[in-house]
């Protein structure tokens, strides 16, 4: 039986997804539509940067990035892991740049303990690191607070299957729902609003509904 992990802060939670692992064969009906749910590439490293982060141990991983043509080497802290969208990310300090960096595990190519580093420990909440964010990127300084307003029928698709934690109703009338977010717009939150299409539009902050036009200005060229 396989598992999903979810680790927060230093704490490893096993969850057993019964649906997902019952036995199929017996519901081949045309009725019965299952999600293709592989398992996720990299699985391979991720008890051995389990074992890291709980023993407080520094890394060396053989990283390939999509904007990369060859791998290269990494030493990195190990802080927590996160996963989005079936994939699996590692969020470590990298210890050439002095930075906070996002890996994901099917980008890695080898992983091993790189012996006689000492280990520092993040200067944040690994907890809250994702808080006010959706997605990977988790940028720093304070979240805005951003108006989202919505059309009604659409809008119910946002009050059943709400995007952020932090999301709240603060106007609504028989034509639209107004929502409140405390997040930072990264690109997850930017396309989820545009998927929305006419149905959606920034109210505030100004800076992101500007940004917002001029992207769509820049996707009508295309056409």
């Amino acid at each position: 039986m396989h598992l999903s992990y979810i680790l927060i802060g230093r704490d490893l939670l096993f969850l057993t997804d019964k649906i997902k692992n019952m036995d199929r064969s017996r519901y081949k009906q045309s009725f019965i539509h299952f999600a293709n749910s592989p398992e996720f590439k990299g699985e391979q490293y991720f008890a051995p940067i389990v074992s890291a982060i709980e023993n407080r141990e520094v890394l060396r991983l053989y990283y390939l990035p999509f904007y990369e043509d060859k791998p290269y080497f990494n030493e990195v802290h190990p802080y927590l892991l996160k996963e989005h969208e079936s994939r699996w990310y590692l969020v470590g300090l990298n210890a050439f740049k002095g930075k906070v960096r996002t890996y994901a595990l099917d980008r890695i190519r080898d992983l091993q303990p790189a012996i006689g580093k000492a280990y520092s420990p993040p200067d944040f909440n690994t907890e809250d690191y994702f808080k006010y964010s959706i997605g990977i990127i988790a940028p720093k300084g304070r979240a805005p607070l951003i108006k989202l307003s919505v059309q009604l029928t659409q809008a119910q698709y946002l009050i059943t299957s709400p995007w952020h934690d932090s999301q709240n109703i603060i106007d609504e009338n028989d034509e639209e729902v107004v929502f409140s977010f405390m997040l930072h717009p990264t690109y997850e939150f930017r396309s989820r609003v545009l998927s929305l299409g006419k149905d959606g539009k920034i109210l505030e902050p100004l800076s992101l509904r500007e940004e917002l036009k001029n992207e769509l200005e820049l996707m009508l060229k295309q056409y």
